[in-house]
């Protein structure tokens, strides 16, 4: 297999169409999540899972079981992928309030709409019906996997608050605070689906470590747009980690390459980031030391080492989608 290079939207419109009906039967599970739900929470639900995201995690978990020498059971894997999205979706609708974040997905977050109070709890019962979706899954560990995955999303987001504006921090504790808020759940996907797929527990190890891999080249990127680096029709307002005093990977480049005075002014600046025409001084002096172009070489890395372990599957439509999912990723612009 030989990955070309392709717009990523592209991309993963193709690949959620091969994936199409199983990608269906998952947004009817979430559905039934949803309209089941008691009063005051399903009008609720019903709004907040309308505002649909990229699918990226269902979408890799279904073209993975389906990359086994047999079609998985379709109902398992819309059960598995609903439960991955709805503890994605319970960590945003959370990460949101943190943040305070106003906008996601091109619409106004649940905090803002429904107060404080009401989306903390409206995101914890999503978080209980992503476990209830596996409840009743014959392979016992899918639960435990999914299970670990919350675990390490929440204590990637405590370790992320403890080093806010930690300008001393260090790229062992970045990574660590990454694979858990963001690698985790790909990871967890991943293995999901070599699972589904019957895949023996060395190839399905390294599904997971796949994921990992595209998940923390996923979120370098992130922080890359967050800056506006690479972007195109963003779904959320930039600079929100600057703002927030979340230190990143192109800041921890620049840090790695700037002098004492360098690094002084630039703590200055990153202390004052939420004030006007200060994300554009931060701007300059990232660019100046190319810290955006390492970041997203950082990205590729992990990238190329995901395509390695892809090339260990069978070879079928679905083991291409994946190819071309992990080859266009680092371009993406959203």
């Amino acid at each position: 297999m030989s990955p070309t290079k392709a717009d990523f939207q592209v991309v993963l419109g193709q690949a959620r169409e091969l994936v199409r009906d199983q990608l269906s039967m998952t947004e009817n599970v979430i559905m039934r999540v949803a309209k089941t739900a008691p009063a005051g929470i399903s009008d609720r639900l019903i709004s907040l899972f309308g505002r649909k995201g990229k699918r990226i995690r269902s979408t890799l978990l279904c073209l993975i079981a389906n990359c086994g020498e047999h079609a998985p059971d379709m109902d398992r894997v819309a059960h598995a992928c609903a439960s991955v999205e709805l503890l994605h979706l319970a960590s945003l609708v959370h990460d949101d309030i943190i943040d305070g974040t106003e906008v996601r997905r091109g619409q106004i977050t649940a905090h803002k709409e429904w107060g404080t109070q009401v989306a903390v709890l409206v995101g914890d019962y999503v978080l209980s019906q992503a476990m209830r979706c596996v409840i009743d899954e014959q392979a016992r560990n899918i639960p435990v996997i999914i299970s670990d995955a919350a675990d390490k999303l929440i204590v990637g987001e405590i370790m992320e608050l403890d080093h806010t504006g930690e300008m001393s921090l260090s790229r062992a504790t970045y990574n660590e605070i990454i694979d858990g808020k963001t690698a985790a759940l790909i990871d967890a996907a991943a293995r999901i689906g070599g699972i589904m797929a019957g895949f023996d527990e060395t190839l399905v190890d390294d599904c997971a470590r796949m994921g990992s891999h595209f998940g923390i080249a996923f979120q370098i990127i992130d922080d890359l747009l967050d800056y506006g680096f690479g972007s195109k029709n963003l779904d959320k307002a930039k600079f929100t980690d600057l703002s927030n005093g979340l230190i990143t990977l192109p800041l921890l480049y620049y840090f790695e390459d700037c002098d004492a005075a360098e690094h002084a002014e630039m703590e200055e600046l990153v202390k004052k980031a939420s004030e006007e025409g200060v994300p554009e001084k931060i701007l300059e002096r990232l660019n100046a030391k190319k810290s955006f172009e390492k970041a997203k070489a950082e990205a590729q890395d992990h990238l190329e080492q995901a395509l390695q372990i892809a090339e260990k599957f069978p070879k079928n439509n679905f083991t291409e989608e994946i190819v071309a999912m992990f080859a266009s990723m680092s371009d993406r612009g959203n």
